[in-house]
């Protein structure tokens, strides 16, 4: 009875073993959607973050930094809490963009900036400080190019402007209102 109890037993345990790695498979190989790590789940957290853009000759173009910044593996995803953009150029001056939050694009070319966004075009010689007041903003930062699709209202030295959408193109100082526009000039101070 030995030498049958002892022929069962290794028996048992590769059987023991199979199933084993059966179960092991099976739980590696879940499906996405049933896994435990969902995919609203971020893959990175960054508190304090900033980056700096510069061209082939080491001068600054723009400058991202966020309150803390969240990055998605599945969607490639990456938002933001508290951003703040600004743009660099000899020419154009600084343009300094902060809102509530923010999100960028897979491939880092835009981003969609959401709550209480607020753009100061920095003075230039013949040109005031403006103010560009709006609830979202998508910024080009490669392009120079930002657009409010909704309401927008314009602030400066010389005028209050309201628009129902603006799109500015930084490199030509131009910003291009549409929609409902409506202007009131102020009196130039002495």
């Amino acid at each position: 009875m030995n030498a049958r109890g002892s022929l069962w037993l290794p028996l048992v345990v590769l059987l023991l073993l199979a199933a084993l790695s059966y179960w092991i498979d099976q739980v590696v190989q879940q499906p996405a959607g049933s896994s435990q790590t969902t995919k609203s789940s971020p893959e990175g957290i960054m508190e304090n973050f900033e980056a700096l853009r510069t061209d082939l000759a080491g001068r600054p173009q723009y400058r991202l930094a966020a309150k803390r910044l969240k990055h998605y593996t599945g969607s490639k995803r990456t938002e933001m809490e508290s951003p703040h953009l600004i743009q660099f150029s000899a020419q154009t001056g600084e343009i300094d963009t902060t809102a509530r939050q923010a999100t960028v694009s897979p491939e880092g070319d835009e981003v969609d900036l959401q709550g209480d966004v607020v753009i100061v075009r920095a003075a230039q010689p013949g040109q005031s400080v403006m103010t560009l007041r709006t609830d979202r903003l998508l910024a080009y930062p490669d392009r120079n190019l930002l657009r409010a699709p909704g309401r927008v209202d314009v602030d400066d030295d010389l005028m209050d402007l309201r628009a129902g959408a603006m799109e500015y193109r930084a490199a030509e100082r131009l910003i291009i209102l549409s929609g409902r526009v409506k202007a009131h000039y102020l009196p130039r101070k002495p």
